[in-house]
């Protein structure tokens, strides 16, 4: 099951569509953006003195209210075929963590889903503890789809929750695609990359990315995958998704359909290793 999201006077608001899913594995094909060693000088924002970082867990993954499971699961087996270790949260769980807990964790992983429901299933408090484990103590964070979209908010007044979503990002809130406003529910669209190459990879109702750091481009040039400095945090956001396995796809029979599998994983290194990939 995913959910659509459809945009109303800035709100996310939500209509449901579903369809079977396999689970399996496989290999990925072309793999462009591997991970640099220019380090965070490469990218906008970057701090000026290297971040000392360290942590007990690789990943923290989100699979709380509002996840889309086909997504998770994928997820969890890129991170057991790569060696990551990862700690699957609910939203109570994450609820009743402290920032002193969300510390220990290398990166946050937030997939695609109900981004309205995946923010607002946490609380306040919640909101500004990731917040601060991002921006004050180098967190990384990648968020695909609905995890872009809750990645990105102005930033709020002093002591006051953000305006939508975790705002671990400072910014205005991302648009969709333009396939959204044409009535398209999902669709393989083919990614271009700064080395001339490009990849088909799933479109579920994501974003426009931010400007900084792009990674990937839409057919149309606007970008699909971002990367950025928040605070000491590097973030990377996706407006696709790579994760899905090559039974996914064909469970959705797009065309083309390769399975972008391995990419993904360069998209979890990088941020967990906060190596910038090539950008435009």
């Amino acid at each position: 099951m995913v959910f659509k999201k459809t945009n109303y006077l800035g709100a996310i608001i939500l209509a449901l569509v579903t369809f079977p899913f396999q689970a399996c594995s496989g290999s990925g094909g072309g793999t462009p953006g591997a991970p640099t060693s220019s380090g965070a000088g490469s990218l906008p924002g970057a701090p000026t003195t290297a971040v000392q970082r360290s942590w007990t867990t690789d990943a923290m993954l989100f699979v709380g209210d509002g996840t889309w499971s086909t997504e998770t699961d994928s997820i969890q087996t890129i991170f057991k075929n790569n060696g990551v270790s990862y700690q699957a949260v609910t939203s109570a769980q994450l609820d009743a963590m402290t920032l002193s807990q969300l510390t220990q964790f290398g990166m946050f992983v937030f997939p695609g889903g109900e981004g309205g429901t995946e923010a607002g299933s946490v609380s306040a408090q919640t909101h500004a503890n990731l917040r601060a484990a991002v921006q004050q103590y180098g967190v990384s964070y990648i968020g695909f789809c609905a995890g872009a979209f809750i990645a990105v908010a102005p930033a709020p007044a002093a002591g006051q929750d953000v305006s939508y979503g975790f705002g671990v990002v400072d910014g205005p809130l991302e648009n969709y695609y333009q396939l959204e406003n044409q009535g398209v529910n999902y669709q393989s669209t083919v990614e271009s990359f700064p080395d001339s190459t490009t990849m088909p990879i799933l479109w579920y109702g994501g974003p426009v990315t931010p400007s900084t750091g792009v990674i990937a481009k839409y057919p149309t040039g606007d970008p699909a995958i971002s990367e950025m400095w928040s605070g000491t945090g590097f973030v990377v956001l996706s407006g696709v998704h790579p994760t899905m396995t090559q039974a996914d796809l064909d469970g959705l029979g797009v065309t083309p359909d390769t399975d972008d599998t391995a990419f993904a994983w360069k998209l979890f290194n990088a941020a967990l290793h906060q190596q910038p990939l090539p950008t435009y």
